[in-house]
């Protein structure tokens, strides 16, 4: 008869959990917002929609399966930082940093000497001039910060959607952290 209860014990309790868990869920007592320590973007865009100046190619390529760290540059005194940060992140990951690739985006053909010296600095990034600008007004649109002021570092996944930004003076740890979640 013990053997008996304590199988019926042993049946029930996940059955149990499952029902209680669910009324709670359906009382409203879920959980509140996202653990996440950045920002997700407004609506869902994807960046395969972005082509050159010509039309016939996309700015980024997606085949390698990498997640992307990624600034828009309209202002390199307030951008370097971010860079740095990027580069520094990169490097963080440490048995993940081949899961991992570095983007600077640029539309302002004055900002070229600049943009040429983060290339040497920097000598991983790979720099993508959007030409129309018309990268710059759709982060600005999908986000709550102005992309123009500020030069966050934002995600995008390994299928060219944008997931979410940082917002600047984010602590680099917690950045960190929601990195080695999403990769």
């Amino acid at each position: 008869m013990k053997n008996k209860t304590f199988l019926a014990i042993i049946l029930l309790t996940p059955i149990l959990v499952v029902v209680i868990s669910s009324i709670y869920f359906s009382m409203g007592m879920s959980p509140d917002g996202t653990r996440n320590n950045g920002i997700f973007f407004k609506s869902y865009f994807d960046f395969n929609q972005f082509k050159n100046k010509d039309g016939d190619q996309d700015l980024i390529k997606f085949e390698d399966g990498k997640w992307i760290l990624s600034v828009y540059v309209t202002d390199i005194d307030k951008s370097e930082e971010s860079i740095y940060l990027m580069r520094q992140l990169n490097v963080a990951l440490n048995r993940d940093i081949n899961k991992l690739k570095r983007v600077i985006f640029y539309s302002n053909k004055l900002l070229e000497p600049q943009v040429s010296d983060i290339k040497n600095k920097y000598p991983r990034v790979k720099i993508i001039e959007d030409q129309n600008g018309v990268l710059l007004n759709v982060l600005q649109k999908n986000s709550k910060i102005n992309f123009n002021i500020e030069n966050p570092i934002f995600i995008i996944d390994p299928y060219g959607r944008a997931v979410m930004y940082f917002e600047p003076g984010s602590d680099p740890k917690l950045m960190l952290k929601d990195l080695k979640v999403l990769i």
